[in-house]
């Protein structure tokens, strides 16, 4: 009984830290085939973020903010956190024209990360190169 109620648990687990993003990420290359291979070209405001310091356990949000500075529709594919602690909350799931803009929010969950932290944003677009990379960096401390 113990083993299995242990199975169980482990089988649960291994779901639940899982997900769909890669399944989310094909379906949007396929959807938006005709775009993938004309790229354009993304600006953003910033690609670092260094938000200072946190203390053990704050969630640091923060905005990155982007223009299609090409002449070609925008699609972001995919948008992931380097660990599970940082998160991308939002991001535009259609097409963005040229010359119009984006935000992309990102969470970072500082709770067990005391020290200095480099956390990278990885957005996958029709750009050349197809990958970005933001950072958010800063310091988290101890709680007193």
């Amino acid at each position: 009984m113990k083993k299995t109620l242990i199975l169980f648990a482990a089988a649960f687990l291994i779901l639940a830290c899982t997900s769909n993003e890669a399944v989310n990420a094909e379906e949007r290359k396929v959807e938006y085939a005709e775009y993938i291979d004309d790229p354009t070209t993304i600006s953003f405001e910033q690609s670092e973020y260094d938000f200072g310091t946190a203390t053990d356990g704050d969630m640091v949000r923060h905005t990155f903010k982007f223009t299609n500075s090409g002449d070609k529709n925008l699609i972001l594919i995919d948008v992931t956190g380097s660990c599970g602690c940082t998160v991308p909350e939002s991001w535009p799931q259609h097409p963005i024209a040229p010359g119009e803009g984006g935000e992309i929010e990102v969470v970072f969950n500082s709770n067990n990360r005391v020290g200095n932290v480099r956390k990278n944003i990885r957005v996958e677009a029709n750009t050349d190169p197809t990958l970005t990379t933001l950072t958010l960096t800063g310091k988290v401390k101890e709680k007193k």
